[in-house]
C-alpha cells in the first residue's frame, strides 16, 4: 500500500501544484497536506474493489519506468513519472488527458476523479477543515441549525433476530421503491410481520451526529463513496447506498411523470394503469407523505442565473416542487450529504418512520444473496463473501425486490433468473454542464440547489420527446474538481480557486439508447455498468450545452463560460454594449460541435438509473409482468426504479414512489382478498397462463431445434452431410 500511495501522491502533486493559495506556505505540496495520505489509503480500502486496486496498482508499477512512461502519457522520457520534475509530470498527465488514445484518456480521468476529487472534499482530522477550502471559497457545512424534523430510532434486528424465522413479508432495500413499499404493507395489512433488508448504512438515531462533510457524505451515503463509473471510465454514476437510498441524497426536485411516457408505458409496454386516475391518486398520496410543494420556493443564486437567462432567451422554465420543507436555509445545499436537520423529506424520515411506528415491522442491516419463492438467504453487512455466516429465512406472502436498478437484476441473476430483460435497457440520463465564473459571489452550494428546470428542449430534436431539461446541480468542491475538466496544472487551479463564483446548468438528457448491468467481482455482488451514448442522445446532449451556453452567457456578471472539455477554449465574455458578441459565441458553439461527445472526453455524470428489470405486458418485452411479479419466479416482485419501460424523462424519485405505491397497494387488495384483489389474482393466472403456453412452446422449438442439429452433425461426421 505506501507504494501505491506514493506514486498516487506524485499524481495529485502533478494535477495541482504549488502555491496552493490562502495561508498555505507557497512551496507546501498537496501530498504534504495533513490527512490526505490517509483519505486517499480509507477510500482504497473501504470502496475499491480488488479488481480496481489491481488496475491502480497496475497503472501505477508503469509510470515507474521510463519506457512504459512514456508509452501511457505519450510524452518521451528517460526517467519514470515520480523522479520527473513538476514541470514534465503536469505535461505528461496533460499528454493523457488530450491524447487520441482511449485508454490514456480513461486513466487520466480515473487518477483525477479520485486524487483531486478526495483533496477538495477530505477533513484534516486534527482541524476538522479541508486545508484548501479557504482557498476556494468554500465554507464547508453550516453551523449547528434548529431541526426541522425531529430523530427517531428506527427498529433493527440482529442476525439472531431473525436467523431461522418467518416473515409474511421481506423487502430487500430501503430506497424510493422499499421504503414506499414498507409503509404501504403495513398500514394496510394489520398484524404482518415485515422485514426490510438494507446492505448500506442506516440514519443515526440522532440526525445532529451526520457530519454533511462531502468527503464523509459520499462515503457513507453513496456508491463505492461515488467512485462508480461505468466499465469504460467514462460516467460518473452517484448512485444512493444508505437508508432510504437515492430519496436520502438528492438534490430534492420533485417532478411529476411526465405525460407522454406515462401513455408511451400504456401503449409500448401495455401497463394501462399508469396512464389513468389510480396512478394520479398514487402521486397526490406521494406528494402528501414526502410534503412536496412548489408554493413560496427560494431560489438560490444559480437558480436565479438559470431563471434570469431563460427569460431573456424565451425558454420555458417552471419553478420545480420541493420535498425541502425550508428552501431559504443555506444548509439545504449540503441535504445531498445526509439529512441532518431533516429538512429534506426522503424515504428515510418519512414512508420509514411510518412503517416501523405501526409495529408491523422492522430492518435488519444485511446482503440478500438470493431468493426463491418463499426463502431469502442473507449475509451480515459485515461478512458477505464469507459463506459460513450466510443463512435463510422463510417468506409466507411475498418477497420485494427494491435494491435499485444496479444490484437488482443482480439478485434476481444470482437467483437462477435467466430472462434477457435482466440487467439489459438499463437508462442512466447522461448529464454534461456548462459552467460559468462570475463577478459577484455565488455560493452555489448553498440553498436548495434544484429549484428550477427549463423544459425548452424536453421534446428533442425529432421531436419524439426524448431531449433534455436544463437544471442547476448542488456544486461541491469534491465533485466540482472530478467532473471540472483539465487540460494543465495552471488553467486548472485557476478555474476551480474560482468556485465560489461560479454557476453550472447541467443538461439531463431523456436517454433513447440503453446500457446494461452485470454482476462481477467475488460472487457477482458488483454492478459492472457497460453504456455507450446513443448518437441521437449525443446530438441532443450537444444541442443542450449549446442552450445552456445561451442561459449563461446573458447574465449580467458572467465573465467566463466553459464546457466540460478538456479541449474547449473559455468564452470570454465582452458585453461592454450590453450584447453577447454574436461571432465569438458562434466559435464556442461550434467548437462544442467538433469536440463531440466522445468516450473519455466530453465530461458525464450521472444522478438516475433506471430500467434494467423493465415491465411489460409479456416476458419477452420485459423482465416483470405488469403487476411487478418477475416472470421466471412465482411471488417473488421488483418493486424500484428498474421497472421503467423507458427513462422517465424527469428526476425519478415521485416516478419511482408512485409505481410502488400502486403496485404495493394492490398487493395489500390480493393479500386481503378484496373484490379488486381477485379480479387481480385473475388477471395474474390469465396473463401467467399465456406466459406458460407461450414457453413451454418455446421449449418444444429449442428442443426440436437441438435434435436436429445434433443429427446433422452426426450425419456431417458420418460424410452423409456435406
Amino acid at each position: 500500500m505506501d507504494k501505491l500511495l506514493t506514486s498516487l501522491l506524485a499524481c495529485a502533486d502533478a494535477f495541482y501544484p504549488p502555491p496552493l493559495g490562502g495561508s498555505i506556505p507557497p512551496t507546501t505540496l498537496i501530498s504534504e497536506l495533513n490527512g490526505f495520505r490517509e483519505a486517499l489509503e480509507e477510500g482504497i480500502t473501504l470502496h475499491l474493489s480488488p479488481f480496481d486496486v489491481l488496475k491502480m496498482k497496475g497503472l501505477m508499477t508503469a509510470l515507474r519506468s521510463s519506457v512504459l512512461t512514456t508509452a501511457l502519457t505519450g510524452t518521451p522520457t528517460t526517467t519514470s513519472f515520480e523522479a520527473s520534475s513538476l514541470e514534465v509530470r503536469a505535461e505528461m498527465m496533460k499528454g493523457m488527458a488530450m491524447s487520441a488514445v482511449g485508454k490514456r484518456r480513461e486513466a487520466f480521468n480515473a487518477l483525477k476523479r479520485f486524487l483531486l476529487g478526495t483533496a477538495m472534499s477530505y477533513v484534516d482530522p486534527a482541524t476538522s477543515i479541508n486545508p484548501l477550502w479557504a482557498t476556494l471559497g468554500y465554507t464547508g457545512p453550516p453551523k449547528e441549525e434548529k431541526p426541522v424534523t425531529e430523530s427517531f430510532k428506527f427498529s433493527k434486528y440482529t442476525q439472531k433476530d431473525i436467523k431461522g424465522k418467518t416473515f409474511d413479508y421481506v423487502i430487500i432495500g430501503s430506497g424510493s421503491g422499499g421504503s414506499t413499499v414498507a409503509k404501504t404493507l403495513a398500514e394496510g395489512i394489520p398484524g404482518i410481520k415485515i422485514l426490510i433488508i438494507e446492505k448500506g448504512n442506516f440514519l443515526p438515531d440522532d440526525l445532529s451526529k451526520i457530519s454533511q462533510v462531502e468527503a464523509e457524505g459520499m462515503s457513507t451515503y453513496y456508491e463505492k463513496g461515488s467512485l462508480l463509473t461505468t466499465d469504460d471510465g467514462s460516467i460518473m454514476i452517484l448512485a444512493g447506498a444508505g437508508l432510504g437510498g437515492g430519496s436520502t441524497i438528492n438534490w430534492g426536485c420533485c417532478l411529476d411523470t411526465p405525460k407522454y411516457v406515462r401513455k408511451e408505458w400504456k401503449e409500448e409496454f401495455g401497463i394501462d394503469w399508469v396512464d389513468g386516475e389510480e396512478f394520479d391518486e398514487c402521486l397526490r398520496e406521494v406528494k402528501e407523505e414526502m410534503g412536496v410543494h412548489g408554493d413560496n420556493v427560494k431560489h438560490n443564486s444559480m437558480n436565479t442565473k438559470l431563471i434570469a437567462g431563460c427569460t431573456k432567451n424565451n425558454f420555458a422554465w417552471k419553478v420545480a416542487p420541493q420535498n425541502i420543507k425550508d428552501t431559504s436555509r443555506d444548509s439545504a445545499g449540503w441535504t445531498c450529504f445526509g439529512p441532518k436537520q431533516g429538512n429534506k423529506q426522503g424515504g428515510g424520515i418519512t414512508w420509514l418512520r411510518d412503517y416501523c411506528r405501526t409495529g408491523n415491522g422492522t430492518l435488519f442491516n444485511g446482503h440478500a444473496v438470493k431468493v426463491t419463492s418463499n426463502s431469502v438467504t442473507l449475509a451480515p453487512a459485515s461478512s458477505l463473501h464469507d459463506k459460513s455466516t450466510h443463512f435463510t429465512i422463510s417468506v409466507r406472502s411475498k418477497i420485494i425486490v427494491a435494491c435499485g436498478s444496479l444490484h437488482t437484476p443482480l439478485l434476481l441473476q444470482r437467483s437462477g433468473c435467466k430472462n434477457n430483460n435482466i440487467g439489459s435497457n438499463l437508462r442512466l440520463h447522461p448529464v454534461s454542464a456548462i459552467m460559468a465564473s462570475c463577478e459577484e459571489e455565488m455560493h452555489g452550494y448553498k440553498g436548495a440547489p434544484m429549484t428550477t428546470v427549463c423544459t425548452e428542449f424536453e421534446k428533442g430534436l425529432e421531436g419524439d420527446n426524448y431531449g433534455p431539461k436544463l437544471e442547476c446541480p448542488s456544486v461541491h468542491t469534491g465533485v466540482m474538481a472530478a467532473a471540472l475538466p483539465w487540460n494543465g496544472a495552471q488553467s486548472f487551479k485557476s478555474i476551480l480557486q474560482c468556485a465560489s463564483k461560479m454557476v453550472a446548468v447541467i443538461v439531463l438528457q431523456r436517454d433513447k439508447g440503453s446500457g446494461k448491468v452485470t454482476g462481477t467481482g467475488e460472487g457477482g455482488y458488483e454492478p459492472n455498468i457497460s453504456y455507450s451514448v446513443d448518437k441521437r442522445d449525443k446530438e441532443n446532449i450537444l444541442n443542450g450545452l449549446e442552450k445552456a451556453f445561451d442561459i449563461l452567457s446573458v447574465n449580467p456578471g458572467v465573465k467566463q463560460v466553459w464546457a466540460c472539455h478538456p479541449k474547449q477554449v473559455p468564452y470570454e465574455v465582452d458585453k461592454a454594449d450590453g450584447r453577447v458578441d454574436s461571432s465569438k459565441a458562434a466559435a464556442f458553439k461550434a467548437s462544442l460541435r467538433s469536440n463531440g461527445c466522445g468516450v473519455n472526453d466530453l465530461g458525464l455524470f450521472c444522478a438516475h438509473q433506471m430500467g434494467s428489470c423493465r415491465m411489460a405486458r409479456n416476458s419477452s418485452l420485459g423482465a416483470v409482468d405488469v403487476d411487478g411479479e418477475v416472470w421466471e419466479m412465482d411471488n417473488v416482485h421488483v418493486i424500484d426504479a428498474s421497472l421503467f419501460p423507458t427513462a422517465s424523462g424527469a428526476n425519478p424519485m415521485m416516478t419511482t414512489m408512485a409505481l410502488s405505491r400502486g403496485l404495493a397497494k394492490r398487493l395489500v387488495e390480493v393479500h386481503n382478498g378484496t373484490k379488486k384483489g381477485e379480479e387481480i389474482k385473475r388477471r395474474r393466472k390469465e396473463r401467467r397462463g399465456k406466459e406458460g403456453k407461450g414457453f413451454k412452446s418455446d421449449l418444444a422449438i429449442y428442443i426440436a431445434a437441438a435434435v436436429v442439429g445434433f443429427a446433422a452433425t452426426l450425419l456431417h461426421k458420418r460424410g452423409m452431410l456435406l
